[in-house]
């Protein structure tokens, strides 16, 4: 056993003896004068959680440092603090995908027990079951609480719809909108003039390797395709890839022909890139993470300036495949309690303050209006809310379809994966690859890594991680 196993395994005996269970707190105790440290990704949501957190401080007396980092700081400064026992963050939200990792380290305190006894204040019945499936549940327990959960739509401009003739994609999900339809589409639209400007029938992520692989990856599940054998829904786990598959390869080439009719320079782009050239005016239609609902209103990151398509752009469902059951992607930051923490029970406040539906609330309404990654059933159905957030309807339809763990699967070595996965499929739009021979390299690259860390063949437990086990999980917390 080597690699990602043994690290986690050696982690999760330094740690053991660090959790303590929630009944052994007192929750009626005096927190005020506590100190908390809470470490999170930049995302939208950290910016509007940051200006209501004085809020949280006033009403309980417990200071918070809210400290925000980028991406891949967050998952080295969270594997050093946790490895080395140091006990320096108390609330932390990972990414979903690591959340496997940080659970079978037991870097994280199991929830369920503090949810059953603050049930009343948690209300779990109110969460979207595929949120919680996606970005909180490993092995039966919850470890975080989602406060920004992202799915996926299609974007589009209903100006250069209407200017070339072209019937608007439907906001549900419908049996003749397919993935052949939008690639119609998008073709339809490449290289037309609307209003003297010179349109690219849609943009994509094509930098390696978060980027791609989070938009690729959305697309070839919806068309079928699966990274492994059987995992995580199975009875008995096989880590073995299924990259090589004929669906695979299929999404591969359809990737490459959304790229044919993007602009050049998308083989580069970020998230925030392709959203805002989406933004400003030259691009038909596209699909990307929900949180763009509002990012493309703006020509910089959380900035001020309004983008050409402010008042000139529509949600819309994703496309299927005939054939294949729909699934989108879930994807989002929940926070979760340190179990190295000496702050638990002011750290569990927190939580369950940040994830509630009155601070969701009021981050949405900010002056700002730059945060709708809700993942509570009532925020969609809040009317003050969905004034502001119109396409509130269509996000909720594509999280109900969603199951991250279909989609990105959360293998403990997702980070080590994800870097070989991205950075061939970006390789692959440069050199111009074919489907077929990228499917069955990734195929052969998984194959080896896995093998080295210990996964094939798998030796340890398994768990059949389901969306309907999860739901089952949610009636019983909530039942207590």
């Amino acid at each position: 056993m080597t690699g990602g196993i043994a690290l986690i395994a050696t982690a999760a005996i330094a740690l053991t003896a660090c959790s303590a269970p929630a009944s052994e707190e007192d929750p009626d105790a005096d927190l005020s004068g506590t100190e908390i440290n809470v470490l999170a990704l930049q995302d939208p949501f950290f910016y509007a959680l940051e200006e209501v957190i004085p809020d949280f401080e006033a009403e309980t007396g417990i200071t918070v440092n809210f400290e925000g980092v980028d991406y891949d700081t967050l998952n080295s400064r969270a594997t050093n603090s946790f490895t080395a026992n140091q006990g320096d963050i108390d609330v932390i939200a990972p990414d979903s995908m690591w959340l496997s990792r940080f659970a079978e380290s037991k870097w994280l305190e199991p929830l369920n027990e503090r949810i059953i006894r603050d049930k009343d204040e948690v209300a779990i019945e109110d969460y979207i079951p595929s949120s919680l499936h996606s970005l909180s549940e490993w092995k039966g327990e919850l470890y975080t609480l989602p406060v920004a959960t992202y799915g996926a739509a299609v974007f589009y401009r209903p100006s250069v719809f209407e200017e070339l003739g072209i019937e608007a994609p439907p906001q549900e999900a419908s049996a003749d909108w397919t993935w052949e339809k939008y690639l119609e589409i998008v073709e339809e639209i490449q290289g037309q003039e609307v209003d003297g400007t010179e349109m690219y029938g849609t943009v994509v992520l094509g930098s390696g390797p978060q980027p791609i692989n989070h938009m690729y990856t959305q697309l070839a599940a919806s068309k079928g395709a699966r990274w492994f054998t059987a995992f995580p829904d199975a009875d008995t786990w096989d880590f073995t890839p299924t990259w090589n598959s004929p669906e695979s390869a299929a999404a591969m080439d359809y990737y490459s022909e959304l790229y044919a009719n993007s602009p050049a320079e998308a083989i580069n782009y970020l998230w925030f890139d392709a959203g805002t050239r989406f933004g400003s005016g030259d691009v038909g239609m596209m699909y990307h993470w929900t949180p763009y609902a509002y990012l493309v209103q703006r020509t910089e990151y959380m900035g001020t300036t309004e983008s050409e398509a402010v008042d000139d752009y529509a949600l819309a469902a994703m496309p299927q495949e005939p054939g294949q059951e729909q699934v989108i992607n879930i994807g989002g930051f929940a926070f979760g309690v340190g179990a190295n923490s000496g702050k638990k029970a002011a750290a569990w406040e927190f939580v369950k303050w940040a994830s509630s539906a009155e601070t969701q609330k009021k981050m949405a309404l900010l002056d700002m209006r730059q945060f709708s990654d809700f993942s509570r059933v009532s925020l969609y159905e809040d009317e003050e809310l969905l004034e502001v957030y119109p396409y509130l309807p269509v996000q909720f339809e594509m999280m109900n379809d969603g199951n991250g763990k279909t989609v990105r699967p959360p293998i403990q070595n997702y980070s080590t994966l994800e870097q070989s996965i991205g950075n061939t499929l970006n390789k692959m739009l440069v050199d111009g690859t074919g489907g077929a021979e990228t499917s069955q390299k990734i195929n052969d690259d998984l194959t080896t890594i896995l093998e080295d860390e210990g996964f094939i063949p798998w030796s340890g437990e398994s768990y059949n991680d389901t969306l309907a086990g999860t739901e089952e999980l949610l009636k019983q917390l909530a039942a207590g």
